[in-house]
């Protein structure tokens, strides 16, 4: 009986911890835009997460674009503890156009942005390499309707955060929150799937020489 008692315990405390650790996951589908020429045909999308100084350099998704476009899903990775900021009223702006008035309703939780950006694999090994690999600079990530945009944010609890213009409930994990206009007016959203997501390249790759593939 005390066996099956702690056999039963063990079961319980895996889902608790299960759903204790569960982080949702975004999918974003749409196209990349190249301003400056026929794209090459290894071309990758990554996310990565943007430091105090708003550089971009650690890679936790990609996906492989053919033709263009593209089907990125973020699941089951956080950013590096180093780049996770306490989440405090006012610390970022959310969603572009709405500044950054806002408060929270906990304290501890903790959160990171990321950014999109297109990269040529030239060695084909299926992550960015700053060594090897020619990343693109991007605009703002646009949707389709005039004026929509949308941010990319982990945090690592769930947590409310209230302005004036909106309410965002965000969840463990990854979330999308979008701003757009509608009825004349902008609308503000947390979601976890974005359809149609246009990046566009603005500026070129650089000139510093890259490594030959090994």
């Amino acid at each position: 009986m005390r066996r099956r008692l702690l056999t039963y315990a063990f079961a319980l405390l895996l889902v608790l911890n299960g759903s204790t650790f569960a982080q949702q996951q975004v999918l974003i589908t749409g196209a990349h835009v190249d301003e400056l020429g026929e794209l090459p045909p290894d071309m990758r999308l990554g996310v990565f997460v943007a430091d105090r100084g708003l550089v971009a350099d650690d890679e936790v998704a990609s996906v492989r674009m053919v033709a263009g476009t593209f089907d990125l899903v973020v699941r089951g990775v956080a950013p590096d503890e180093r780049q996770l900021r306490p989440l405090l009223s006012g610390s970022f702006p959310l969603a572009f156009m709405i500044g950054n008035e806002f408060v929270t309703d906990r304290d501890g939780v903790r959160f990171a942005t990321a950014v999109l950006h297109p990269y040529q694999d030239r060695c084909g090994s299926g992550a960015f390499d700053p060594l090897y690999d020619a990343r693109y600079g991007t605009t703002i990530p646009e949707l389709p309707d005039f004026g929509g945009f949308f941010n990319l944010v982990y945090v690592s609890g769930p947590i409310v955060l209230r302005a004036t213009a909106a309410e965002f409930v965000l969840q463990r994990g990854w979330n999308l929150i979008v701003s757009r206009f509608a009825s004349g007016r902008l609308v503000y959203e947390v979601g976890t799937e974005l359809d149609i997501v246009v990046v566009t390249t603005g500026v070129g790759p650089g000139t510093r020489e890259l490594l030959p593939c090994p």
